[in-house]
Formats: structure tokens, C-alpha cells, sequence
């Protein structure tokens, strides 16, 4: 038999007497590319922008105000409707709307969108809140900036709308409703843009119709900021806390009733040329409450808490900024079922809307920034001890923010100090959140290169 040449090589070294004996075989290496999506640190790297503008720009406002000092003293109603526009548009939405297109297609099972998309879409939200808030302040030489600068939020934020509506979703609806959530609350962002832009054309030295305003804040908060955490947390829940999923029929129960209230609450403002409605905008307050308090109980947040041991820090953070939303609703309850309800000024109504803000929304976001910066990042976290002495800054400014407001002391010299200290810890808390996202982002931009 004629001998193949790797057999006559190894019969070569055995009669060599060679102690070893190798035999080397090449295999055929195939290599699959799969695509990445490009720019993959934009995400954290708009967390950083988005907490920086808050910083720079929208505390800064709310600080003036609350102490009485420069714009905040000669331009206070235009000083305390930009800071709130900087704070949702400018901040908030463009730091949900970068993780939310990050979850989406991993939610869904689709590819990644485009960089034009994950990094355009904030930079619209940004950049249109930053020329609305500018036009506000300086009215007098720059209001003509209020305009575009909404028409610059209304693009970013109808185009988030149409991205998340174009996701097929990966099971049938009616066994899995939770892309209905992400879905609704894109839909409420572009219904509080357009709403803000109705205002910003009926501006008037420097100010839109309260009225407007106020409903272009509640939409945003109760429509877009609650669904999406809702939505989100239904799938991520009960993977990083260890809680049991909801079943399809509670997760309409709760889609059904968060869209309905919040229809009911806008019909009975009174906008255009519909009547003010008292009794229904209360209706729609206890409705709204109580659903949160459901979704509470149903996603099992309380028992998250208990069972938390030694676990990464999220698993206490989470269910502590998570009542916050309780406390909120029972505030919004009490609010709306006792005779006082309708008799709220300005401080109080204020009050409760940043139980939403300060005592939920911002330590969630610094909560789940524990999580995301690691799992899309560099698969640990920078600067975690930031992140966390952030989380615990929020929760010490909660009270002084919301406590002098609710209880009627707002403008004395007492509750002025509180305020302007709350508002420094914010600044503080979110310029460490700021460089954790920053840092991030530079890690993951050198990997990437």
C-alpha cells in the first residue's frame, strides 16, 4: 500500500527515534461576520450629555427660581417653564429614548437601528429643548428660537414614535402585550411634543398658556416616563429581581387603564375650545393612582425588596426608587378624593409632580444605569460607587424639594434655603451620573477603534 505523505513523515521520526511524535493538522477556519451595530457607545455617551445639560442648564433654572435670583427673580414664570422643558425634553427624554432604542431590539429580537437613529433622535430632543429654553428666558431679543426649538422635539420625538411602532413584535399581542406598553408610551412622547408646540406658538413674552404647559408635563410624565418603565420593567424585572412575570390579562388590565386615565385627564382640561372639567380631571387622578398601586402589587416590587441579599446593588435600588411611584400615587389620591383637592396652588401642584420627578423617575434612571452601563457597556461598571452615591444624593433631596412645596412654606426663607439645597444635590447627583456614562462611553469607543 502506497503510504500518504503524513504517514511516511510520522514512520520517519519512529525510526529516527524521536520521543514525540506530531502530528499536525490544519482544519479550515470559517469565519461568520456579523454586523455591529457602529457607534455602539452612543447610548451612554448621550446619558452623559443629557445628565450634563440637566446640570448645566436645567437645575441651574430651577435653582434661580427657587431662591429668587437673577432670571428667576425678574423672569420667574419664564425661568421655571424653561427649566421644566430643559428637564423633560432636554434631559429626561433624550436619556429614555437612548436606552429605549438599546432594549427595543432586544426586546423585540430585531436587528439594531442605525447610528442615524440611536444617536440622532437624542440629539434632536437635545438641541430643540436647549433653543425653546434659551427663547424663554431671553424673550425679549430671542423668543423666535421657541419655535423651531419645538419643531426640533416634535421630529425627534415622532421619530422615535415611528421607529418603535415599526418593531414587529416577536410573539402574538394577546399572549404578550408588553411591546404595547413601548409602544403606547412613544406615542404619548409625540403627543406631549405636540402639545408643547401648540404652546410655543401661543407664546407670549416669554411664557405658554399654563394650561398647555401643564398638560404637555403631565402627558410626558404620566404617558411616556411611566409606560416605558412599566414596559420595560416587565421584561426586565423579573430577570435582574427574580419576580414572577405578569400574566397577559393583568398587563391589559394595566395598558387599558393607564391610556384611559390619562385620555380622561386631558379631556377635562379644557384645552381649546373644550370646557374645564373639575370632576372628571379628579376621576382621572384616583383611576390613574390606583392603577399604579395595582401595578405595584402585580410586578411584586415589595417582595423584591425583602428578598434582596448579597445580590448586585440594583436589586435593593430598584424597589427603593420604586416608592416613590407609590408615594405619588397615594399623594395624587388623597389629592383627588379629599374636598381640598381642587383647591391646590401652583407650590402644591408642584409638589406632587416632582414626587414623580425627583422622588421616582431620577433615582430609577441612576438605578437602572447600574445595569445598563454594565450589560450594553463594557460588561462591568465604571465608577459604580458614583452611580450609587448619586442614587442616595436623589433620595436625600426628595424630601427638601417636595416637603416645603406640599406644605404651603415654599417662599419663606426656610423653605427657600430647602429648596436651593435640594436642587445642589440634584446638580451633584447627576454630575456623577454624568462621568459614569462618560467614562463608559470612552472605554467602549476605545474597544471599539
Amino acid at each position: 500500500m502506497t503510504s500518504t505523505p503524513r504517514s511516511a513523515n510520522l514512520r520517519y521520526m519512529r525510526e529516527r527515534g524521536s520521543d514525540i511524535a506530531l502530528t499536525m493538522v490544519r482544519r479550515r477556519q470559517v469565519h461568520i461576520a456579523v454586523a455591529a451595530p457602529s457607534m455602539p457607545w452612543s447610548f451612554a455617551a448621550v446619558m452623559a450629555v443629557a445628565a450634563a445639560v440637566a446640570v448645566l442648564a436645567g437645575v441651574v433654572l430651577g435653582i434661580l427660581a427657587a431662591i429668587d435670583l437673577w432670571v428667576g427673580s425678574d423672569r420667574w414664570t419664564q425661568t421655571v417653564q424653561a427649566h421644566g422643558r430643559l428637564q423633560l425634553f432636554g434631559f429626561a427624554a433624550p436619556f429614555i429614548v437612548a436606552l429605549a432604542l438599546e432594549f427595543l431590539p432586544r426586546l423585540q429580537q430585531a436587528p439594531a437601528f442605525s447610528r442615524s437613529v440611536r444617536f440622532g433622535l437624542p440629539v434632536l430632543l437635545i438641541s430643540g429643548s436647549l433653543l425653546a429654553g434659551v427663547g424663554q428666558v431671553w424673550y425679549s431679543r430671542l423668543e423666535v428660537l421657541t419655535i423651531p426649538g419645538g419643531l426640533l422635539i416634535g421630529i425627534g420625538a415622532l421619530a422615535f414614535c415611528a421607529v418603535s411602532v415599526r418593531l414587529p413584535a416577536p410573539r402574538p399581542l394577546r399572549l404578550d402585550p408588553q411591546p404595547l406598553f413601548l409602544r403606547a408610551a412613544a406615542a404619548w412622547l409625540a403627543i406631549a411634543a405636540v402639545l408643547a408646540i401648540w404652546g410655543y406658538l401661543r407664546i407670549t413674552s416669554g411664557v405658554t398658556p399654563i394650561d398647555l404647559s401643564h398638560a404637555a408635563i403631565e402627558t410626558f410624565l404620566r404617558g411616556f416616563v411611566l409606560l416605558t418603565i412599566v414596559g420595560v420593567g416587565l421584561r426586565a424585572f423579573p430577570g435582574h429581581l427574580g419576580l414572577e412575570p405578569m400574566p397577559a390579562r393583568r398587563q391589559q388590565v394595566l395598558l387599558v387603564g393607564f391610556n384611559l386615565a390619562l385620555i380622561a385627564w386631558l379631556g377635562a382640561q379644557g384645552l381649546g375650545p373644550l370646557a374645564e372639567l373639575d370632576w372628571l380631571a379628579r376621576t382621572a387622578d384616583a383611576a390613574f393612582a390606583v392603577t399604579i398601586v395595582l401595578a405595584s402589587h402585580w410586578l411584586g416590587i415589595a417582595g423584591a425588596l425583602r428578598s434582596a441579599r448579597s445580590g448586585p446593588r440594583y436589586q435593593v435600588l430598584l424597589p427603593v426608587a420604586w416608592l416613590g411611584i407609590v408615594v405619588y400615587a397615594l399623594l395624587l389620591l388623597a389629592s383627588a378624593l379629599l374636598p381640598w383637592g381642587n383647591r391646590l396652588d401652583l407650590y402644591e401642584v408642584g409638589a406632587i409632580r416632582h414626587q414623580f420627578l425627583l422622588g421616582f423617575m431620577l433615582p430609577l434612571m441612576v438605578a437602572m444605569a447600574h445595569i445598563v452601563l454594565a450589560r450594553f457597556g463594557t460588561g462591568r461598571i465604571q465608577f459604580e460607587n458614583l452611580l450609587t452615591a448619586a442614587f442616595v444624593l436623589l433620595l436625600v433631596a426628595w424630601p427638601l424639594r417636595v416637603v416645603p412645596a406640599l406644605f404651603d412654606f415654599p417662599t419663606s426663607d426656610v423653605g427657600r434655603t430647602l429648596l436651593g439645597v435640594a436642587g445642589l444635590l440634584v446638580m451633584v447627583a447627576l454630575a456623577l451620573t454624568a462621568t459614569a456614562s462618560a467614562r463608559t462611553a470612552y472605554l467602549m469607543r476605545r474597544v471599539h477603534r
